[in-house]
């Protein structure tokens, strides 16, 4: 098959829900090394499949052994251009930084692998990827107290920066373009949605396009500087889609709409608005103070100084009902066309689970932390994007976000971004409260619904009617055929009596009989008609590197990453 006819190129997303420990989530999966199958119905070859998050960081982040990695150089590799590091915070924009990342390692380009698992021609991508070889990593926990090794690596899907990087020139070409030279995708661009582990929703990860069924509503498109996304937000909110909202008091306004925003005022926003990133790399979402605070008071949540994380409190009473209704934090943007645009993330995404290193046990927690940055960008994250669609297309210049359907999503449809910047194609909005109703069992109406007539009542009352007024119809008649005949045999009889003692109608003295009045027979009121029933009623995903399991092809060139990638460490500790 000709690789020049794909217009894009799909990663699957791991679903084992193995890594955490602030989860738990789903990561892309990639191959380490240059690879030669063609085709998935070839014998795998063995090659290091590592866990990754879909970055717009411009370099690729491994781990090396030395840092608890699998990632050794191949012989393609360069010699070291850049170190980086050296004890310092790993500050790499769009990648890590609110995660307190310390490491150390050097820049080099080698090969890794995209796979393709749709049993099509080729069977691998092979990029010359700029990658930052970590051989020092550890994340310092929020308390200060602790840290822990990471053991997801970061995919580096942005666009290289005409900037200097630690005194060193820029070197190397993007992930994308090199996609896009090699005739793998038209658009130099991805779209991205992660999903949910706890609700089986599997995320998806598209270069070169997007999934239609993954964008809900109207679509906010932002311009991007130099190469990043810059967006907009105008405010945050509690709701609730539907029935009870559950919350531990009415909620009043929690954005404060002072925030720190002469950065947002500089590129273009308005006063009160700030700037956000969307960022696969990070767990949480990071808002200026007191936004999360101001949330917390109308949450059965305790914020825990021991690990400085909003801890869910699942003894008080509104925590159950709050979790199962359709309560959700609401993200309010303003795109470049000065459009508000709300992302609603429910509460059942927010109720992840911290476990070790930072708790000995299992612990329900809120994603939610107040920052002070002072660059005067914030961030939104995994918990951010398991709701939130989430798409780049560089090639146009501009970021798109718009909402995510729930777990009971639509069918799947793969669409290619417009190279001529026609819109992109979403759901209705009412395809939001679809996919999530099953998972809502405490969605209950406010207010008692108004009593109504249902269809067969309303035909017993009309029938009810009908026969109602023929019986008070045959009364009438039945009574004017007795007094007609009575009538009649008292004209037949002889007289008896003088006239003088019966006078006719018109007689002063004698008695009047009433007149014959004809009974007209009453028309119903309701008039019921009888109706009759109607008559009429270039794509790549990356791969699994097991030869089974994948999906059959719905279009050509259709690359899919394993669901199931062998060889990666789980958060134990052990080799998978």
């Amino acid at each position: 098959m000709n690789q020049a006819a794909f217009d894009h190129y799909e990663f699957s997303i791991n679903g084992t829900g193995q890594f955490g420990p602030d989860g738990p989530w789903q990561p892309a999966v990639l191959m380490l090394g240059y690879h030669h199958r063609q085709t998935m119905t070839e014998p795998w070859d063995g090659g290091e499949v590592v866990p990754m998050w879909p970055t717009g960081s411009i370099i690729t982040q491994l781990f090396t052994p030395a840092a608890g990695g699998l990632y050794n150089k191949s012989e393609n590799a360069t010699q070291p251009w850049i170190e980086f590091g050296n004890g310092g915070e790993n500050d790499m924009q769009l990648a890590d930084f609110p995660l307190m990342h310390k490491s150390e390692g050097q820049g080099i380009h080698d090969f890794v692998t995209i796979m393709n698992s749709r049993f099509e021609s080729p069977g691998y991508a092979n990029i010359n990827a700029t990658i930052y070889a970590m051989n020092v990593s550890q994340v310092h926990l929020r308390d200060g107290k602790g840290t822990y090794v990471p053991n997801v690596g970061n995919l580096a899907l942005g666009r290289p920066e005409d900037i200097d990087i630690g005194g060193s020139r820029w070197q190397g070409v993007s992930i994308l373009e090199q996609m896009k030279s090699q005739g793998h995708i038209k658009t130099n661009s991805f779209g991205l949605h992660l999903g949910s582990v706890p609700l089986d929703q599997k995320g998806s990860l598209i270069l070169g396009g997007y999934d239609e069924a993954r964008v809900v509503g109207p679509v906010a498109a932002f311009e991007m500087v130099l190469g990043h996304p810059i967006l907009f937000l105008n405010n945050v909110a509690l709701g609730v889609e539907t029935g009870a909202h559950h919350f531990t008091a009415e909620p009043a306004p929690i954005w404060q709409g002072d925030a720190v925003d002469a950065v947002a005022v500089q590129l273009g926003g308005r006063q009160g608005n700030i700037i956000l990133n969307p960022n696969p790399a990070v767990p949480g979402i990071y808002l200026p103070a007191p936004t999360c605070e101001n949330a917390a008071k109308y949450l059965p949540v305790k914020y825990d100084n021991n690990t400085g994380y909003y801890l869910w409190d699942t003894s008080e009473p509104h925590y159950e009902p709050l979790i199962n209704s359709a309560a959700y934090l609401a993200f309010t943007f303003a795109d470049h066309q000065a459009r508000n645009v709300t992302i609603k993330i429910p509460m059942k995404l927010l109720n992840l689970t911290l476990d070790k290193p930072i708790t000995q046990a299992p612990t329900p927690y809120f994603p939610c932390h107040d920052v002070e940055r002072v660059d005067g960008y914030w961030e939104l994250g995994r918990a951010f994007l398991q709701g939130a669609f989430f798409g780049v297309n560089f090639d146009r210049n501009f970021t798109y976000l718009a909402q995510a359907p729930g777990p009971a999503m639509r069918q799947s449809i793969v669409r290619p971004y417009d190279s001529q910047g026609s819109p992109m194609i979403s759901l209705p909005e009412e395809a939001f409260v679809d996919s999530w109703l099953a998972s809502w069992p405490s969605a209950v109406a406010t207010e008692p619904p108004q009593k109504s007539l249902s269809g067969g009542a309303i035909a017993g009352v009309v029938i009810g009617m009908i026969a109602g007024l023929g019986l008070i119809g045959g009364a009438l008649f039945f009574f004017w055929r007795r007094r007609r005949d009575e009538k009649e045999r008292r004209d037949q009889e002889p007289d008896s009596k003088s006239d003088s003692d019966v006078k006719e109608m018109g007689s002063e003295t004698g008695v009047q009989e009433a007149a014959d009045t004809p009974v007209l027979e009453l028309e119903s009121p309701v008039k019921v008609p009888v109706s009759e029933a109607p008559t009429s009623p270039g794509v790549y995903e990356m791969g699994t590197p097991l030869a089974f399991g994948s999906e059959a092809p719905t279009s050509p060139g259709v690359y899919e990453m394993p669901a199931e990638p062998l060889g990666f460490r789980d958060e134990k500790g052990g080799s998978r």
